[in-house]
């Protein structure tokens, strides 16, 4: 059955469905037999949500409308789809957009620390610098990604850890490879997105406590290699700008987070900084060495003011 838009009365209602939107089949023929007029259902499966930003603005679309055109969405099963579920639930309470049922509307359905989508989706949202993003299924990521973000660009597991399930695309003939690699993965329910390329020879994680960065380091960013005339890079403990320490704590916020890893891109070129990810329970070995910090002293010590 293909996605439905169903003449009824003065009112615009989607409904979403985990899977096939066939399983919506009972839900088409029903409305079909409603008489009124000017009432609009859309019938649609949560694969053909569409999450993107450019320059600070963001939107959830399905066949190009803006979810927010809907008066009411109905979640009928969710099945594996708590990510998706979550960013139109999210995004729905911020609109104004009546959700079926109400428990869907008291709290975020996956965590951002569960899923890299949401929380760049709530860093967004909070006016915080995050590099470009298109999220959708592996299908309109190949078809649409290179339109709106420009080679090079990233590609990424919404469930990446620690660097992993990260890939470049330089062309077509890349991105191609690349998403035939993916699709088996994609069919077992792992989702991803794009993101845009930030020119940064560096990689900056600073490490928040409570209301305090309690220690920065900088590594060599994982593409240096592909930026022309760089030096080998630095592995060393770094003293935050003001700028930057400001970006980490608000980071952490926008999350709710207590303890939390940000990290954070600097663009060679326009010096521009970028958060990357603001991470739940990071690693943080690395800090405690290079910057000489008893972590989990710190931490204990904001426990017990708490």
């Amino acid at each position: 059955m293909n996605k439905q838009s169903l003449l009824l009365r003065n009112k615009k209602i989607l409904i979403l469905v985990g899977g096939s939107p066939s399983k919506l089949d009972n839900f088409a023929a029903q409305a079909e037999n409603l008489e009124f007029d000017e009432i609009e259902i859309k019938l649609a499966s949560f694969s053909d949500i569409e999450f993107g930003s450019i320059d600070g603005a963001y939107s959830l679309q399905i066949d190009g409308n803006d979810l927010s055109s809907f008066d009411v969405i109905y979640f009928r099963m969710l099945g594996k789809r708590l990510e998706d579920a979550s960013l139109v639930a999210n995004y729905a309470k911020k609109k104004g957009i009546k959700i079926i049922d109400l428990l869907y509307t008291k709290s975020l359905l996956m965590p951002a620390s569960l899923s890299k989508v949401v929380e760049l989706e709530i860093l967004i949202s909070a006016g915080l610098p995050v590099p470009e993003i298109y999220f959708a299924n592996l299908e309109s990521i190949n078809k649409n990604s290179a339109k709106i973000l420009g080679f090079p660009f990233v590609i990424k597991s919404t469930s990446g850890k620690k660097g992993r399930d990260v890939w470049s695309a330089q062309s077509m003939k890349e991105l191609t490879v690349l998403i035939d690699v993916l699709k088996e993965r994609e069919k077992k329910g792992e989702r991803f997105f794009a993101q845009r390329f930030i020119r940064a020879s560096q990689r900056i994680r600073a490490l928040v406590v409570g209301k305090e960065v309690i220690g920065a380091i900088t590594r060599p960013a994982k593409w240096r290699r592909r930026l022309a005339n760089k030096p080998e890079g630095q592995k060393e403990a770094i003293k935050l700008s003001s700028e930057l320490e400001t970006l980490a704590l608000e980071a952490a916020k926008a999350v709710s987070l207590d303890i939390c890893g940000v990290d954070i891109l600097v663009d060679d070129m326009s010096n521009k900084p970028y958060i990357i990810e603001a991470n739940a329970a990071p690693s943080w070995k690395a800090i405690a060495k290079d910057c000489g910090v008893n972590v989990e002293r710190k931490i204990l010590e904001f426990l017990s003011r708490i």
